[in-house]
Protein backbone atom coordinates (compact mmCIF):
# COMPACT_ATOMS: atom_id res chain seq x y z
CA UNK A 1 0.00 0.00 0.00
CA UNK A 2 1.41 3.42 -1.07
CA UNK A 3 2.70 5.87 2.04
CA UNK A 4 0.64 9.09 2.47
CA UNK A 5 2.02 12.10 3.44
CA UNK A 6 -0.50 14.76 5.07
CA UNK A 7 0.01 18.36 5.72
CA UNK A 8 -1.88 20.99 8.35
CA UNK A 9 -0.62 24.62 8.59
CA UNK A 10 -2.24 26.12 11.71
CA UNK A 11 -1.96 29.82 13.26
CA UNK A 12 1.00 28.24 15.58
CA UNK A 13 2.55 25.30 13.81
CA UNK A 14 2.83 23.00 11.14
CA UNK A 15 2.35 19.35 11.27
CA UNK A 16 3.24 16.58 9.32
CA UNK A 17 2.43 12.65 9.25
CA UNK A 18 2.96 9.75 7.26
CA UNK A 19 1.45 6.74 7.10
CA UNK A 20 1.40 3.84 5.42
CA UNK A 21 -1.67 2.10 5.06
CA UNK A 22 -2.69 1.99 8.77
CA UNK A 23 0.33 2.08 10.36
CA UNK A 24 1.94 5.83 11.42
CA UNK A 25 5.46 5.75 9.91
CA UNK A 26 6.37 9.66 10.68
CA UNK A 27 4.98 12.54 12.32
CA UNK A 28 6.30 15.89 13.25
CA UNK A 29 5.63 19.58 13.69
CA UNK A 30 7.12 22.87 13.45
CA UNK A 31 6.03 26.37 15.14
CA UNK A 32 5.60 29.19 13.24
CA UNK A 33 6.63 33.06 14.15
CA UNK A 34 3.31 34.90 15.92
CA UNK A 35 1.41 36.51 13.02
CA UNK A 36 2.27 34.43 9.74
CA UNK A 37 -0.91 32.70 9.88
CA UNK A 38 -4.08 34.30 11.57
CA UNK A 39 -7.38 32.48 11.09
CA UNK A 40 -5.95 30.09 8.89
CA UNK A 41 -4.93 32.98 6.11
CA UNK A 42 -1.14 32.74 5.40
CA UNK A 43 -0.10 36.14 5.80
CA UNK A 44 3.59 35.80 4.68
CA UNK A 45 3.43 32.90 2.11
CA UNK A 46 7.28 32.99 1.04
CA UNK A 47 8.53 32.47 5.06
CA UNK A 48 6.07 30.05 5.62
CA UNK A 49 6.86 27.93 2.47
CA UNK A 50 10.27 27.99 4.01
CA UNK A 51 9.55 26.54 6.79
CA UNK A 52 7.46 23.63 5.34
CA UNK A 53 11.05 23.05 3.34
CA UNK A 54 12.39 23.03 6.00
CA UNK A 55 10.33 20.45 7.92
CA UNK A 56 10.18 18.20 5.27
CA UNK A 57 14.66 18.21 5.32
CA UNK A 58 14.92 17.77 8.66
CA UNK A 59 12.72 14.67 9.04
CA UNK A 60 13.75 13.59 5.74
CA UNK A 61 10.55 13.48 4.21
CA UNK A 62 10.36 13.24 0.21
CA UNK A 63 8.91 16.30 -1.51
CA UNK A 64 6.29 14.91 -3.43
CA UNK A 65 2.77 14.21 -3.32
CA UNK A 66 0.66 15.42 0.28
CA UNK A 67 -2.91 16.05 1.17
CA UNK A 68 -3.59 19.08 2.88
CA UNK A 69 -6.05 20.90 4.98
CA UNK A 70 -7.10 24.12 5.46
CA UNK A 71 -8.78 25.64 8.74
CA UNK A 72 -12.61 25.31 8.87
CA UNK A 73 -12.89 29.19 10.15
CA UNK A 74 -15.20 31.68 8.31
CA UNK A 75 -15.35 28.47 6.20
CA UNK A 76 -19.80 27.66 5.83
CA UNK A 77 -21.22 24.51 5.60
CA UNK A 78 -24.78 22.93 4.58
CA UNK A 79 -26.83 20.30 3.51
CA UNK A 80 -29.40 21.74 0.83
CA UNK A 81 -32.69 19.83 -0.96
CA UNK A 82 -33.14 20.09 -4.80
CA UNK A 83 -35.51 18.50 -6.58
CA UNK A 84 -34.73 16.12 -8.84
CA UNK A 85 -32.63 17.47 -11.89
CA UNK A 86 -31.14 16.41 -15.30
CA UNK A 87 -27.49 16.08 -14.41
CA UNK A 88 -26.82 18.59 -17.56
CA UNK A 89 -27.99 21.46 -15.29
CA UNK A 90 -27.33 20.43 -11.52
CA UNK A 91 -24.07 21.96 -10.96
CA UNK A 92 -26.15 24.82 -11.65
CA UNK A 93 -28.88 24.52 -9.62
CA UNK A 94 -26.80 23.89 -6.68
CA UNK A 95 -24.53 27.24 -7.33
CA UNK A 96 -28.41 28.90 -7.99
CA UNK A 97 -29.02 27.42 -4.02
CA UNK A 98 -25.51 27.77 -2.59
CA UNK A 99 -26.49 31.87 -3.70
CA UNK A 100 -29.34 32.03 -1.71
CA UNK A 101 -28.59 30.20 1.49
CA UNK A 102 -24.99 31.08 2.11
CA UNK A 103 -24.72 34.96 4.33
CA UNK A 104 -21.63 35.45 2.79
CA UNK A 105 -21.25 36.88 -1.13
CA UNK A 106 -20.43 34.24 -2.83
CA UNK A 107 -18.02 35.70 -5.03
CA UNK A 108 -15.35 35.94 -2.35
CA UNK A 109 -15.95 31.95 -1.69
CA UNK A 110 -14.91 29.10 -3.64
CA UNK A 111 -18.31 26.56 -3.32
CA UNK A 112 -17.29 22.69 -3.05
CA UNK A 113 -20.05 20.14 -2.63
CA UNK A 114 -20.82 16.07 -2.60
CA UNK A 115 -24.13 15.05 -3.73
CA UNK A 116 -25.65 12.94 -0.95
CA UNK A 117 -27.89 9.55 -1.23
CA UNK A 118 -31.49 10.58 -0.77
CA UNK A 119 -34.56 9.60 -2.21
CA UNK A 120 -35.60 9.78 -6.16
CA UNK A 121 -37.85 12.23 -6.42
CA UNK A 122 -35.16 14.82 -4.66
CA UNK A 123 -31.54 15.63 -4.50
CA UNK A 124 -29.47 16.17 -1.47
CA UNK A 125 -26.21 17.95 -1.55
CA UNK A 126 -23.37 18.79 1.34
CA UNK A 127 -21.82 22.04 0.72
CA UNK A 128 -18.95 24.40 1.86
CA UNK A 129 -18.20 27.82 1.20
CA UNK A 130 -14.91 28.31 1.60
CA UNK A 131 -13.00 31.95 1.67
CA UNK A 132 -11.02 32.49 -1.48
CA UNK A 133 -8.01 34.04 0.13
CA UNK A 134 -7.71 31.57 2.82
CA UNK A 135 -7.50 28.45 0.46
CA UNK A 136 -5.87 30.51 -2.18
CA UNK A 137 -2.71 31.38 0.26
CA UNK A 138 -2.87 27.42 1.61
CA UNK A 139 -2.77 26.35 -2.15
CA UNK A 140 0.25 29.05 -3.25
CA UNK A 141 2.45 28.64 0.08
CA UNK A 142 2.78 24.72 -0.66
CA UNK A 143 3.05 24.99 -3.94
CA UNK A 144 6.38 27.45 -3.18
CA UNK A 145 7.18 24.64 -0.92
CA UNK A 146 8.23 22.35 -4.10
CA UNK A 147 5.37 20.09 -3.26
CA UNK A 148 2.84 18.50 -5.16
CA UNK A 149 -0.54 19.41 -3.51
CA UNK A 150 -3.46 16.91 -5.04
CA UNK A 151 -5.95 16.91 -1.85
CA UNK A 152 -7.09 20.19 -0.35
CA UNK A 153 -8.91 18.82 2.66
CA UNK A 154 -11.10 21.03 5.48
CA UNK A 155 -9.62 20.60 9.20
CA UNK A 156 -13.26 19.77 10.78
CA UNK A 157 -14.36 17.54 7.61
CA UNK A 158 -11.50 15.68 8.12
CA UNK A 159 -11.76 15.95 12.29
CA UNK A 160 -15.60 13.83 11.92
CA UNK A 161 -13.87 11.35 9.28
CA UNK A 162 -12.09 9.92 12.61
CA UNK A 163 -14.95 9.23 14.55
CA UNK A 164 -16.03 5.53 13.48
CA UNK A 165 -19.81 5.98 14.70
CA UNK A 166 -22.99 6.56 12.62
CA UNK A 167 -24.06 9.15 15.31
CA UNK A 168 -21.43 11.54 17.50
CA UNK A 169 -20.80 14.52 18.81
CA UNK A 170 -17.08 15.76 18.24
CA UNK A 171 -15.85 18.87 20.25
CA UNK A 172 -11.86 19.56 19.78
CA UNK A 173 -9.97 22.48 20.61
CA UNK A 174 -6.19 23.56 19.96
CA UNK A 175 -5.25 26.92 21.39
CA UNK A 176 -7.53 29.30 20.54
CA UNK A 177 -9.61 27.75 17.50
CA UNK A 178 -12.24 25.37 18.32
CA UNK A 179 -14.34 22.74 16.19
CA UNK A 180 -17.80 21.56 17.01
CA UNK A 181 -19.94 18.81 14.68
CA UNK A 182 -22.88 16.87 14.89
CA UNK A 183 -22.75 13.94 12.69
CA UNK A 184 -25.75 11.86 11.98
CA UNK A 185 -26.05 9.05 9.89
CA UNK A 186 -22.27 9.10 9.09
CA UNK A 187 -23.18 12.97 7.52
CA UNK A 188 -22.05 15.95 9.38
CA UNK A 189 -25.30 18.19 10.22
CA UNK A 190 -23.79 20.95 11.52
CA UNK A 191 -20.32 22.16 11.74
CA UNK A 192 -19.15 24.83 13.80
CA UNK A 193 -15.42 26.70 13.78
CA UNK A 194 -14.85 29.74 15.95
CA UNK A 195 -11.99 31.67 17.37
CA UNK A 196 -11.92 32.24 21.36
CA UNK A 197 -12.08 35.89 22.13
CA UNK A 198 -9.00 35.91 24.66
CA UNK A 199 -6.06 34.49 23.39
CA UNK A 200 -4.39 34.46 26.86
CA UNK A 201 -6.88 32.46 28.77
CA UNK A 202 -5.53 29.02 29.94
CA UNK A 203 -7.94 26.00 29.39
CA UNK A 204 -9.59 25.70 32.43
CA UNK A 205 -10.43 30.00 31.97
CA UNK A 206 -11.43 28.99 28.60
CA UNK A 207 -14.07 25.43 29.26
CA UNK A 208 -16.60 27.61 30.06
CA UNK A 209 -17.14 29.47 26.77
CA UNK A 210 -16.84 25.64 24.52
CA UNK A 211 -19.78 24.65 26.82
CA UNK A 212 -21.53 27.63 26.06
CA UNK A 213 -20.57 26.99 22.16
CA UNK A 214 -21.39 23.52 22.61
CA UNK A 215 -24.52 23.73 23.78
CA UNK A 216 -25.80 26.60 21.59
CA UNK A 217 -24.80 24.43 18.81
CA UNK A 218 -27.12 21.37 20.22
CA UNK A 219 -29.54 23.84 20.85
CA UNK A 220 -29.55 25.00 17.35
CA UNK A 221 -29.59 21.15 15.64
CA UNK A 222 -32.62 20.57 18.06
CA UNK A 223 -34.50 23.27 16.65
CA UNK A 224 -34.58 21.95 12.82
CA UNK A 225 -34.27 18.50 13.27
CA UNK A 226 -37.73 17.94 15.98
CA UNK A 227 -38.01 14.56 14.55
CA UNK A 228 -34.79 13.21 15.88
CA UNK A 229 -33.55 15.01 18.43
CA UNK A 230 -29.60 14.91 20.33
CA UNK A 231 -30.72 12.67 23.78
CA UNK A 232 -27.77 11.82 26.54
CA UNK A 233 -27.24 8.40 24.12
CA UNK A 234 -25.36 10.37 21.81
CA UNK A 235 -21.83 10.01 23.05
CA UNK A 236 -19.55 13.23 22.79
CA UNK A 237 -15.62 12.85 21.98
CA UNK A 238 -13.02 15.51 22.43
CA UNK A 239 -9.90 15.49 21.09
CA UNK A 240 -7.20 18.74 21.24
CA UNK A 241 -5.99 20.21 24.25
CA UNK A 242 -9.88 18.62 26.10
CA UNK A 243 -8.13 15.32 25.44
CA UNK A 244 -5.12 16.17 27.80
CA UNK A 245 -7.85 17.32 30.37
CA UNK A 246 -10.29 14.89 31.79
CA UNK A 247 -11.09 16.89 34.68
CA UNK A 248 -12.45 19.66 32.97
CA UNK A 249 -15.26 17.23 31.08
CA UNK A 250 -17.69 17.74 33.54
CA UNK A 251 -17.91 21.67 33.17
CA UNK A 252 -17.86 21.18 29.64
CA UNK A 253 -21.27 18.93 29.13
CA UNK A 254 -22.63 21.24 32.06
CA UNK A 255 -26.38 19.91 32.52
CA UNK A 256 -25.91 17.38 29.74
CA UNK A 257 -25.42 13.53 30.71
CA UNK A 258 -24.43 12.24 27.66
CA UNK A 259 -21.16 9.84 27.59
CA UNK A 260 -17.77 11.61 26.83
CA UNK A 261 -14.14 10.14 26.16
CA UNK A 262 -11.45 10.54 23.60
CA UNK A 263 -12.03 10.71 19.79
CA UNK A 264 -9.80 7.42 19.31
CA UNK A 265 -6.83 7.13 17.01
CA UNK A 266 -8.07 5.13 14.06
CA UNK A 267 -4.04 4.14 13.18
CA UNK A 268 -1.65 2.41 14.75
CA UNK A 269 1.43 4.05 16.24
CA UNK A 270 4.07 3.77 18.52
CA UNK A 271 3.63 4.85 22.26
CA UNK A 272 4.86 8.13 22.02
CA UNK A 273 2.67 9.27 19.33
CA UNK A 274 -0.07 11.13 20.64
CA UNK A 275 -3.12 11.46 18.41
CA UNK A 276 -5.01 14.18 19.66
CA UNK A 277 -1.79 16.35 18.66
CA UNK A 278 -2.46 15.02 14.90
CA UNK A 279 -6.23 14.66 14.56
CA UNK A 280 -6.60 16.35 11.23
CA UNK A 281 -3.63 15.13 10.06
CA UNK A 282 -5.14 11.34 10.42
CA UNK A 283 -8.79 12.65 9.33
CA UNK A 284 -6.78 13.24 6.09
CA UNK A 285 -4.92 10.15 5.50
CA UNK A 286 -8.06 8.00 6.31
CA UNK A 287 -9.65 9.51 2.58
CA UNK A 288 -6.77 7.80 0.97
CA UNK A 289 -7.56 4.36 2.41
CA UNK A 290 -9.78 1.44 0.48
CA UNK A 291 -12.70 1.59 2.00
CA UNK A 292 -14.83 -1.52 4.32
CA UNK A 293 -17.80 -3.30 5.07
CA UNK A 294 -16.77 -1.96 9.07
CA UNK A 295 -16.06 1.68 7.98
CA UNK A 296 -19.31 4.27 9.69
CA UNK A 297 -16.43 7.33 8.93
CA UNK A 298 -18.32 10.18 7.64
CA UNK A 299 -19.31 9.84 4.44
CA UNK A 300 -17.59 13.42 2.99
CA UNK A 301 -15.11 13.39 1.08
CA UNK A 302 -14.65 15.46 -1.43
CA UNK A 303 -11.55 17.77 -2.96
CA UNK A 304 -11.96 21.04 -1.53
CA UNK A 305 -9.23 22.41 -4.47
CA UNK A 306 -10.57 25.03 -7.43
CA UNK A 307 -10.29 23.28 -10.53
CA UNK A 308 -7.89 24.82 -11.81
CA UNK A 309 -5.64 24.69 -8.74
CA UNK A 310 -5.65 20.65 -9.71
CA UNK A 311 -2.58 18.88 -11.48
CA UNK A 312 -3.23 18.52 -15.10
CA UNK A 313 -2.48 14.52 -16.26
CA UNK A 314 -1.47 13.98 -20.08
CA UNK A 315 -3.88 15.71 -22.51
CA UNK A 316 -5.50 12.06 -24.73
CA UNK A 317 -5.70 15.19 -27.71
CA UNK A 318 -1.47 14.66 -27.37
CA UNK A 319 -2.06 11.18 -27.83
CA UNK A 320 -4.52 10.64 -30.61
CA UNK A 321 -3.34 13.84 -32.76
CA UNK A 322 -0.13 11.64 -34.73
CA UNK A 323 -3.02 8.29 -35.02
CA UNK A 324 -5.33 10.21 -36.62
CA UNK A 325 -3.01 12.42 -39.36
CA UNK A 326 -1.93 9.25 -40.31
CA UNK A 327 -5.62 7.61 -40.81
CA UNK A 328 -6.51 10.80 -42.53
CA UNK A 329 -3.62 10.49 -45.18
CA UNK A 330 -4.63 7.08 -45.90
CA UNK A 331 -7.96 8.11 -46.08
CA UNK A 332 -7.64 11.19 -48.65
CA UNK A 333 -6.67 8.74 -51.17
CA UNK A 334 -10.29 6.58 -50.62
CA UNK A 335 -11.76 10.03 -50.60
CA UNK A 336 -10.73 11.39 -53.56
CA UNK A 337 -12.90 8.45 -55.47
CA UNK A 338 -15.96 8.61 -53.09
CA UNK A 339 -16.81 12.45 -53.46
CA UNK A 340 -17.73 11.94 -57.00
CA UNK A 341 -19.96 9.51 -55.97
CA UNK A 342 -21.83 11.35 -53.22
CA UNK A 343 -22.13 14.29 -55.44
CA UNK A 344 -24.59 12.15 -57.42
CA UNK A 345 -26.64 11.32 -54.39
CA UNK A 346 -26.67 14.86 -53.18
CA UNK A 347 -28.71 15.88 -56.18
CA UNK A 348 -31.37 13.53 -55.14
CA UNK A 349 -31.76 14.66 -51.40
CA UNK A 350 -32.02 18.50 -52.83
CA UNK A 351 -35.85 18.52 -52.53
CA UNK A 352 -35.80 16.85 -48.91
CA UNK A 353 -33.36 19.32 -47.69
CA UNK A 354 -35.59 22.23 -48.96
CA UNK A 355 -38.43 21.13 -46.91
CA UNK A 356 -35.83 21.16 -43.58
CA UNK A 357 -35.26 24.74 -44.50
CA UNK A 358 -38.74 25.76 -44.78
CA UNK A 359 -39.43 24.05 -41.16
CA UNK A 360 -36.30 25.41 -39.73
CA UNK A 361 -37.11 28.89 -40.69
CA UNK A 362 -40.47 28.45 -38.80
CA UNK A 363 -38.66 27.31 -36.06
CA UNK A 364 -36.22 30.03 -35.58
CA UNK A 365 -39.11 32.18 -35.56
CA UNK A 366 -40.84 30.83 -32.44
CA UNK A 367 -37.43 30.49 -30.76
CA UNK A 368 -37.06 34.28 -31.13
CA UNK A 369 -40.51 34.92 -29.30
CA UNK A 370 -39.17 32.51 -26.60
CA UNK A 371 -35.87 34.16 -26.51
CA UNK A 372 -37.97 37.99 -26.01
CA UNK A 373 -39.87 35.81 -22.81
CA UNK A 374 -36.57 35.30 -21.07
CA UNK A 375 -35.24 38.30 -21.70
CA UNK A 376 -37.90 40.65 -20.13
CA UNK A 377 -37.73 37.39 -17.45
CA UNK A 378 -33.55 37.93 -16.58
CA UNK A 379 -34.24 42.42 -17.00
CA UNK A 380 -37.19 41.08 -13.80
CA UNK A 381 -34.52 39.17 -11.92
CA UNK A 382 -31.85 42.28 -12.46
CA UNK A 383 -34.21 44.73 -10.56
CA UNK A 384 -33.94 42.26 -7.81
CA UNK A 385 -30.18 41.23 -7.42
CA UNK A 386 -29.38 44.76 -5.82
CA UNK A 387 -31.89 43.81 -2.94
CA UNK A 388 -30.77 40.69 -2.48
CA UNK A 389 -27.44 41.69 -2.11
CA UNK A 390 -27.72 44.69 0.46
CA UNK A 391 -29.88 41.70 2.71
CA UNK A 392 -27.23 39.56 2.43
CA UNK A 393 -24.43 42.53 3.28
CA UNK A 394 -26.85 43.59 6.38
CA UNK A 395 -27.10 40.17 7.67
CA UNK A 396 -23.43 39.74 7.91
CA UNK A 397 -23.06 42.95 9.38
CA UNK A 398 -25.06 42.18 12.04
CA UNK A 399 -23.50 38.58 12.59
CA UNK A 400 -20.10 40.01 12.80
CA UNK A 401 -21.43 42.92 15.18
CA UNK A 402 -23.07 40.20 17.37
CA UNK A 403 -19.57 38.18 17.49
CA UNK A 404 -18.01 41.20 18.17
CA UNK A 405 -20.48 42.52 21.31
CA UNK A 406 -20.40 38.96 22.67
CA UNK A 407 -16.28 39.17 22.74
CA UNK A 408 -16.52 42.21 24.22
CA UNK A 409 -18.95 41.49 27.18
CA UNK A 410 -17.04 38.42 28.35
CA UNK A 411 -13.50 39.86 28.58
CA UNK A 412 -15.21 42.66 30.36
CA UNK A 413 -16.43 39.83 32.70
CA UNK A 414 -13.55 37.46 32.61
CA UNK A 415 -11.22 40.46 32.93
CA UNK A 416 -12.06 41.65 36.47
CA UNK A 417 -10.97 40.90 39.51
CA UNK A 418 -13.39 40.32 43.25
CA UNK A 419 -12.19 44.06 44.04
CA UNK A 420 -14.63 45.45 41.28
CA UNK A 421 -18.23 45.18 41.07
CA UNK A 422 -20.58 46.01 38.17
CA UNK A 423 -23.88 47.96 38.03
CA UNK A 424 -24.23 48.81 34.35
CA UNK A 425 -22.67 47.45 31.12
CA UNK A 426 -24.66 49.46 28.00
CA UNK A 427 -23.46 49.42 24.73
CA UNK A 428 -24.35 52.73 22.44
CA UNK A 429 -23.98 56.46 22.28
CA UNK A 430 -22.61 57.63 24.74
CA UNK A 431 -24.25 61.06 26.77
CA UNK A 432 -21.03 61.76 28.54
CA UNK A 433 -19.55 65.38 28.54
CA UNK A 434 -15.87 64.10 28.25
CA UNK A 435 -16.18 62.83 25.25
CA UNK A 436 -17.19 63.01 21.99
CA UNK A 437 -17.67 60.40 19.45
CA UNK A 438 -19.99 59.42 16.36
CA UNK A 439 -19.48 55.73 17.37
CA UNK A 440 -21.57 53.40 19.60
CA UNK A 441 -19.29 52.38 22.71
CA UNK A 442 -19.32 50.44 25.69
CA UNK A 443 -19.79 51.64 29.09
CA UNK A 444 -18.96 50.09 32.15
CA UNK A 445 -20.38 51.65 35.36
CA UNK A 446 -19.21 49.92 39.07
CA UNK A 447 -17.56 50.06 42.16
CA UNK A 448 -14.37 49.51 43.33
CA UNK A 449 -12.88 48.66 46.77
CA UNK A 450 -10.07 50.95 46.14
CA UNK A 451 -8.87 53.61 43.58
CA UNK A 452 -5.96 51.19 43.03
CA UNK A 453 -8.24 48.36 41.91
CA UNK A 454 -10.24 50.40 39.46
CA UNK A 455 -6.87 51.87 37.73
CA UNK A 456 -5.49 48.26 37.87
CA UNK A 457 -8.43 46.98 35.84
CA UNK A 458 -8.34 50.00 33.29
CA UNK A 459 -4.54 48.78 32.84
CA UNK A 460 -5.85 45.44 32.12
CA UNK A 461 -8.56 46.50 29.65
CA UNK A 462 -5.59 48.11 27.67
CA UNK A 463 -3.82 45.02 27.61
CA UNK A 464 -6.36 43.08 25.95
CA UNK A 465 -5.95 44.73 23.49
CA UNK A 466 -9.71 44.63 22.31
CA UNK A 467 -10.32 48.08 22.46
CA UNK A 468 -8.84 51.31 20.52
CA UNK A 469 -9.05 53.63 23.53
CA UNK A 470 -10.03 52.76 27.67
CA UNK A 471 -11.01 56.01 29.49
CA UNK A 472 -12.04 56.48 32.96
CA UNK A 473 -14.60 59.46 32.98
CA UNK A 474 -15.49 59.47 36.89
CA UNK A 475 -13.99 57.87 39.56
CA UNK A 476 -15.99 59.25 43.30
CA UNK A 477 -15.98 58.03 46.74
CA UNK A 478 -19.43 56.76 47.77
CA UNK A 479 -19.76 57.01 51.88
CA UNK A 480 -22.90 56.23 51.98
CA UNK A 481 -22.42 52.49 53.37
CA UNK A 482 -20.43 51.29 56.33
CA UNK A 483 -17.66 50.49 54.33
CA UNK A 484 -16.45 52.92 51.66
CA UNK A 485 -16.10 52.33 47.83
CA UNK A 486 -15.31 53.90 44.72
CA UNK A 487 -18.06 54.13 41.92
CA UNK A 488 -16.39 54.73 38.70
CA UNK A 489 -17.43 54.83 34.45
CA UNK A 490 -15.08 53.27 32.08
CA UNK A 491 -15.70 53.84 28.55
CA UNK A 492 -14.25 51.22 25.50
CA UNK A 493 -14.02 53.05 22.39
CA UNK A 494 -13.49 50.40 19.50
Amino acid sequence: MAKTTTLYIEDAEIKVLVNNGKKIEKWASSPLETGLVIDGLIQDETKVSEAIKTLFSREKIPAGRVVAAMSGLKSIFRIITLPAVPKNILDEAIKNEANRVIPTPMDQNYLSYQILPSAQSETKVFIVAHPKNTTDSVVRTINKAGLRLEVLDIAPLALCRCANLEKVIIVSNWLDNVDIAIIIDRIPQVIRSLSLPIESQSLAERISTIAEELARTITFYNSSHAESLLDESVPVLVSGELAKEPDSWPLLLDELSNQISILPSPFVASEDFDPSVYIVNMGMAIRELPASTDNHNSLINFNAMPGFYKPKGTSPVAILVPTVIVLLVGGLVWGWFYIDDMKQKNNTLEPQVQVQETALIQKRAELSAINIQLSNTQKSLTSIEPVVTVLNDMLWDMYQGRETITGDYKAIYNLHSSNIGFYTIDYGPYNGYKIVTKTNVLTIRGYGLTKTAILEYAGVLRGSNRWQDVIITEIVKDISDSVSTYDFEIVLIN
